[in-house]
């Protein structure tokens, strides 16, 4: 059953029997969360893709709630059908093999093609803004359209109210979340050594049911080939003893 936060935050108090201010239960409960998402990389669910178009020759500031990108491709065509995926290369590789600021159009391609993308960190003095710039090559002074897929940072269960959408994790393994909860609070409290253990191994059974959860859904359409055959082997027949002469 899902969980808001304040579910989390209720059945933390009465589990363990302690008072908590609302300050220490969003921290106990963001802990569990980065936890949780750190053993559930590449988690299908938890990627977007991101259309963006600019110009080649400037870099595009990333979203803020990007933790690591996919892939990146190129989009062409009328219907923006054709696709073409870009090499990640190091920002020195770029800046060297493209020294030109600017790349100019020849007058027959109608859309330049791009080779390579590569990361770069933004100078903003804005503490909330994204810091991470993509830059392409070669950089054609004309716009480029490109999907981004990256894995995304969720949002967190205590910066949502009952009213919206509650993030993945409340919704569908909510056990996990609260564990993990109990797990931090224990810590918090300095709790007996028994009860921090039985608080793990609620948290590791309900862990390994979110990983096998995870693992079906990236091996579903995985079969795996079939064994070579092994020789069939049939034992010497024993040796009469030998006599001593």
């Amino acid at each position: 059953m899902a969980q808001t936060a304040a579910d989390i935050k209720e059945n933390v108090e009465t589990i363990t029997e302690m008072d908590f201010t609302n300050s220490q239960l969003n921290m106990f409960i963001r802990q569990a969360e980065q936890k949780i998402y750190g053993f559930i990389k590449d988690l299908p669910i938890l990627k977007k893709t991101n259309n963006v178009s600019f110009n080649a020759n400037s870099g595009k500031v990333l979203p803020t709630d990007l933790l690591y990108i996919h892939s990146v491709a190129q989009r062409s065509g009328d219907s923006d059908t054709i696709r073409k995926a870009l090499i990640q290369k190091d920002f020195d590789f770029l800046l060297e093999a493209y020294p030109l600021s600017t790349e100019t159009v020849p007058d027959d391609v109608a859309e330049p093609e791009l080779k390579y993308y590569a990361l770069d960190s933004s100078d903003t003095t804005i503490y909330d803004s994204s810091r991470m710039v993509l830059r392409v090559a070669p950089k054609w002074d004309v716009t480029i359209r490109l999907d981004i897929e990256y894995q995304y940072q969720p949002r967190s269960i205590v910066d949502t109210d009952g009213d919206e959408e509650q993030p993945w994790l409340g919704t569908n393994y909510d056990s996990a979340l609260l564990n993990g909860v109990l797990i931090e609070a224990a810590r918090f409290m300095k709790a007996e050594p028994d009860i921090l253990q039985l608080y793990d191994q609620q948290y590791t059974l309900a862990m390994q049911q979110l990983m096998d959860a995870v693992n079906r859904l990236g091996s579903d359409s995985f079969r795996p080939a079939a064994s070579p055959a092994q020789p069939l082997t049939v034992p010497a027949p024993a040796q009469p003893p030998q006599r001593q002469g």
